[in-house]
């Protein structure tokens, strides 16, 4: 048998820096619940995607997209 339920958790942001939203806060609130947080980063206009990177989480995994 398994590990039992994996439970995930997801984002979609795009130039969160810019429209000032609360996405690392968002994510951090999620990852206790979480056994996997997948961050969809859109093609950004300024530094959202250096930031998430900082969380330096192993159950963080980015995924570029256009």
């Amino acid at each position: 048998m398994g590990k039992g339920i994996l439970v995930s958790g997801l984002a979609v942001i795009r130039n969160g820096v810019q429209l000032d939203y609360a996405f690392l806060e968002s994510i951090r609130s999620a990852l206790p619940i979480c056994d996997e947080f997948i961050v969809v980063v859109g093609d950004s206009e300024n530094d959202t995607r250096e930031r998430i990177s900082v969380l330096d989480d192993p159950r963080i995994r980015l995924v570029d997209s256009t």
